[in-house]
């Protein structure tokens, strides 16, 4: 399922665009995670593109609790030969919904599934059913301009972003940056991952960390970089590196991709004239996170407590900062 792309959806759904016969639906099968079937859908009349998770047997799923919203909607398919004796639950783009912004939580979803695969299939639905409403909720979400410590946020992210797309991975680093997608770490690359905390301000670099999972996941080895930037009139802004990051993955083809990525990060081209803030890297700091990085782990913590979040100084850690190129040893990047 990992080899999935928006790109990938939007072709199979194009292939399903016409309709014959009358007929409501058009499937065509992607993949089966464990016991639960996953096929790409066309509803008619419209056209609508749609996802259709199946699990086997008859699970008792109230229409009525399903999660609801803007941009996509959740149904029970009934009546379909090819779901007899399944539970089969679509989700279908509104006409008003963005395409690029369903094809990336379409894939979001599909890596939700997968990372479920195994476990029972009531556990199954309720997961996939969860992550349905985090997106529900984001979709109907009001958005505001960025605020400036998010346009920081996303200004780090960006440069990692461009950073890794100048290695061998190239435009590949787009599928590497699952920040977006709310992922504990803001890129997983190959087995490992990376978190980025960026800052504007002078004195103590105060690193929020968002989960215990963030520092201590499953994936390995995990780093966290520091970037650091200042006022700078000779500088980028937010939008130019923007427009850079474009220019490279419309060369590429995947250029939708990204912009949804934007999207789903609060970024909109309506309010461009407002990040005009022109800024210099400063410095790039970069932890590996083992040994004696201090950071809360999971093993350590008493069961009771299931989530925290906390603030790390990254000035006051005793663990000696590594290299930028140190990453492309350590991923096997050149």
């Amino acid at each position: 399922m990992s080899g999935w792309t928006e790109e990938g959806l939007a072709r199979a759904w194009r292939a399903l665009a016409q309709q014959d016969s009358g007929e409501d639906w058009r499937f065509v099968h992607l993949t089966s995670i464990g016991g639960v079937s996953v096929e790409a859908g066309c509803h008619f009349p419209l056209g609508r593109e749609a996802l259709i998770v199946t699990f086997p047997g008859s699970w008792p799923v109230n229409p009525a609790r399903l999660p609801e919203g803007k941009g996509f909607d959740v149904t029970c398919i009934e009546g379909e030969t090819v779901f007899s004796g399944m539970t089969a639950i679509a989700l279908v783009r509104r006409p008003e919904g963005s395409p690029d912004i369903f094809a990336i939580m379409v894939v979001d979803i599909l890596r939700t599934l997968e990372a479920t695969a195994g476990k029972a299939n009531h556990d199954v639905i309720a997961a996939f059913l969860e992550r349905v409403k985090e997106w529900q909720t984001f979709m109907s979400r009001t958005h505001r301009p960025l605020s400036s410590d998010a346009q920081i946020g996303l200004l780090g992210e960006l440069w990692m972003l461009r950073w890794l797309s100048d290695t061998s991975l190239g435009a590949g680093a787009l599928d590497c940056w699952h920040g977006p997608l709310r992922a504990a770490q803001d890129f997983h690359v190959r087995g490992g991952a990376i978190e980025v905390k960026s800052t504007v301000r002078s004195g103590s670099f105060l690193s929020r960390i968002n989960s215990i999972e963030q520092l201590d996941g499953e994936r390995a080895p995990i780093f966290l970089c520091a970037i650091r930037f200042e006022e700078n009139s000779d500088g980028f802004s937010l939008v130019d590196l923007i427009s850079e990051l474009r220019a490279r993955f419309e060369q590429a083809g995947v250029q939708r991709g990204f912009d949804g990525l934007l999207m789903v990060m609060g970024y909109l081209d309506d309010h461009a004239d407002l990040y005009g803030r022109r800024l210099t890297l400063s410095e790039v700091r970069v932890f590996r996170v083992e040994g004696q990085m201090p950071r809360l782990m999971r093993s350590a913590l008493p069961a009771a407590i299931r989530s925290a979040a906390y603030v790390l100084d990254l000035d006051a850690l005793e663990v000696p900062p590594l290299e930028l190129q140190d990453l492309t040893l350590e991923f096997g990047l050149n």
